[in-house]
């Protein structure tokens, strides 16, 4: 294997890379098998040398494979899962342990860190994939290093840092369905010591579901993000980066469809979902003499969305509405120390500080035909705000005991207070009224009817007015232990184990139950062994892991009857195991072929799991033990063929041609074959593209879902109506996009 330097910028944050450790060469014109460069471990080190399940993207490969946003890349990642709303409601995690922060009082699982910087909440977390170096993808826990709540596996961006020559790209796109995106990366020297960069992307398409109640189409989409960077050279030892991002996105696509109507058809009232966010952050890098990197890293966020649904599933504007709404603001701080790298060990030390505040003020409305009487209508309401504050500290380190066994071992103490504020507030449409309906046509005394009228609609589904406060206090050590034995300068084995945390908090959602508002701290055993190789003569790159995740007082949505209707609350469900083997494989029959296939068998179930609605209906299973976790499919595949045809001097055409598989999956935990079956799907996607021989342009035609495929990536009972829905895939989209590389 041909193997480059790995020069540490004083940064620690160097990056080059092509997932899966592939890049064209420099004339566009073959593929080679180079070394990836990843900071997983705080400092820039080859991935194939880092005794972590890991997968990252290159900007070009993020190109090829035409994601535009961080979650379309679970079809070629495939330990990384999605599901739920795409928007500011997407699920997703790793290994079979999918969710999100459904309200203010839930920390999403899976952590996506910006520049080191941790991005708090689900709702943000599909970030748009411009102005990057690249994306890694660590599996599993990840207790050491990232400690903030990745008990399901940590995402990095890493953004491309301002260069000292300058250099660019423009890029400008069409498709089908009113499809339009433009883009542009500027970066270079503003002054002697400064450097700086900026990148922009907005994209927008027509919605494709027709809705027969207000005829016409529906749907339209569109997305808009930048990041820009200021890098100050103080000196040779100094570097202090300020860097600033935003993001939004505005959708009309409906949340759901009733399952029973045709394709990309709808009955309901306009739907919408908007997510804004933005942030800045302060790093500074000081390399001392002796070669440790002192790093601090300041950085404040904020998110923001508003979903709008139609729950009643009819064009009727008035009888089941619902708006979820979240704020959030954060502050985080972060002082490391980072090693020199010598033949006997190496480590990084670090101290972490996390401060937020998530509020909101959701609600629904419900009104005729959904209740008795037009007098009972109102609107139930949630105003409240969860406020976060973390500290933490953290080791890790690897000791050679050999020079061919290493030891890893790290370990993190995090104390997390949470104080949460919850009322919930009904505001009756017309309270005289009501109680007149409920005391002459239900024979209800005066007094009770004036008290449920006053607390309506909410005491229909006995979610009365509610005022909760309460702090909730934890701490934790997560442990990593590890030990890797390289075998030759291309082969390495390793075997791990490592435990995860996530904090208790509150349910902050429409509450019936107020004794299960809160729920407990869950916790994980990850067991891991591994090898990473290149072989064949360096035509051949092998990695592959098999890994049990034991997790105790698993935190877990569930559904539970109020009356005829049900709702959601979170609770402890009890044990559950993820378990599996992830293989990715990349080959290189030839200089001008390359063939990739990535896949992850999984197992992921509950172990023990008490049913809660089987004390209220005893025809119910009274457990779901041995049932499969929430959008956990047990076969996820990935492969592709990319073939370069060259066109002497006139340059090269490529080829690209992917092919994905997800296995079927549930929405929920009972697994219920009639409303929460996700069947399982494929599909085909292709790519040409042209690059001459000056490599100053390129031009790309491309096809996502080239078999038109019928797919559905949701399927649910909705609350209350109950009523049996889905959320379809996209239909075949085509399209054409231009390039033109600036500077050297």
């Amino acid at each position: 294997m041909n193997k480059k330097p790995l020069a540490l910028h004083i940064s620690g944050l160097l990056l080059s890379t092509l997932a899966p450790a592939v890049a064209l060469g420099a004339s566009n014109s073959t593929f080679v098998i180079e070394e990836v460069v990843v900071t997983a471990q705080k400092r820039a080190e080859s991935s194939q040398d880092v005794p972590i399940s890991i997968q990252a993207f290159s900007a070009d490969a993020i190109e090829r494979l035409g994601a535009t946003q961080l979650l379309d890349l679970a079809k070629s990642a495939p330990s990384l899962s999605t599901g739920g709303i795409p928007g500011s409601n997407q699920t997703s995690g790793m290994r079979g342990v999918v969710d999100y922060g459904r309200n203010i009082g839930i920390d999403s699982r899976m952590g996506v860190y910006i520049d080191g910087v941790y991005q708090g909440r689900s709702s943000s977390n599909n970030q748009p994939l411009m102005g990057l170096e690249s994306v890694e993808i660590l599996r599993g826990p990840q207790g050491t290093l990232f400690g903030k709540n990745t008990v399901s596996g940590a995402i990095n961006l890493n953004t491309r840092k301002a260069s000292e020559d300058f250099t660019g790209e423009l890029k400008a796109g069409l498709g089908n369905e009113g499809y339009m995106t433009a883009s542009a990366l500027l970066s270079g020297p503003l002054g002697d010591k400064v450097l700086g960069s900026i990148a922009y992307s907005t994209q927008k398409r027509d919605g494709w579901f027709n809705n027969t109640a207000l005829g016409r189409q529906v749907g339209d989409w569109e997305q808009d993000g930048a990041r820009g960077q200021l890098r100050f050279l103080a000196n040779e030892k100094l570097e202090v980066i300020l860097s600033g991002d935003f993001g939004s996105s505005d959708s009309e696509m409906p949340v759901y469809t009733r399952q029973s109507l045709p394709i990309y058809t709808t009955g309901k009232s306009l739907e919408s979902d908007k997510v804004d966010f933005w942030g800045t952050a302060l790093t500074a890098n000081y390399n001392t003499d002796s070669d440790y990197i002192l790093t601090s890293i300041s950085a404040y966020r904020t998110n923001e969305y508003v979903l709008t649904g139609d729950e009643d599933f009819t064009a009727a504007a008035a009888a089941f509405q619902t708006q979820f709404d979240e704020k959030g603001k954060q502050f985080s701080q972060e002082f490391r120390v980072v090693s020199p790298q010598n033949d006997t060990y190496d480590w990084v030390a670090g101290l972490y500080y996390f401060d937020s505040r998530v509020s909101t003020g959701r609600n629904i409305l419900f009104g005729a035909p959904i209740l008795p009487a037009p007098q009972l209508s109102g609107v139930i309401s949630i105003p409240s705000v969860n406020d976060i504050t973390s500290y933490a500290f953290y080791v890790h380190g690897n000791y050679r005991i050999t020079e061919q066994l290493e030891l890893t071992a790290g370990l993190r103490f995090t104390d997390e207070e949470k104080d949460f504020d919850f009322n919930q507030v009904n505001t009756p449409n017309d309270a005289a009224g009501g109680a007149l309906v409920l005391e002459n046509g239900l024979g209800l005394p005066a007094a009770t009817a004036a008290f449920l009228a006053a607390q309506s609609p909410g005491s229909l589904f006995q979610a009365f007015n509610l005022n909760y406060r309460n702090t909730y206090n934890d701490s934790n050590w997560s442990p990593t232990l590890g030990l890797n034995y390289q075998t030759s300068a291309d082969v390495m084995y390793y075997a791990k184990y490592s435990r995860g945390y996530q904090s208790g908090g509150f349910n902050g959602d429409f509450n019936p139950y107020l004794p299960a508002i809160q729920f407990n701290s869950e916790y994980v055993d990850a067991f891991e062994i591994g090898v990473k190789s290149v072989i064949a003569d360096g035509a051949l790159q092998l990695n592959a892991d098999v890994f049990v995740q034991k997790y105790a007082d698993f935190q877990l949505f569930q559904r539970v009857p109020v009356g005829a209707s049900s709702v959601q609350i979170v609770s402890n469900a009890g044990k559950v195991t993820s378990q599996g083997l992830e293989v990715e494989t990349v080959w290189l029959p030839t200089d001008t072929l390359q063939l990739t296939v990535n896949a992850t068998y999984l197992d992921a179930t509950y172990d023990q799991f008490e049913n809660p609605v089987f004390a209220i209906d005893p025809t119910q299973p009274a457990n779901y033990n041995g049932n499969y976790l929430n959008n956990a499919p047990q076969l996820k595949l990935f492969a592709s063929l990319q073939y370069i045809q060259p066109l002497g001097d006139a340059g090269s055409l490529t080829f690209d041609v992917d092919y994905s598989y997800q296995d079927e999956s549930f929405s929920n935990a009972p697994n219920n074959v009639t409303f929460e079956l996700i069947p399982d799907y494929d599909l085909w996607n292709g790519r040409i593209t042209f690059n001459p021989a000056s490599d100053r342009w390129s031009v790309s035609a491309w096809v996502k879902n080239i078999g038109d495929s019928e797919y559905i990536i949701n399927h649910s009972q909705a609350s209350i109506t109950n009523i049996n829905r889905v959320i379809w895939g996209a239909p075949r989209l085509i399209g054409m996009e231009f390039k033109l590389n600036l500077g050297q």
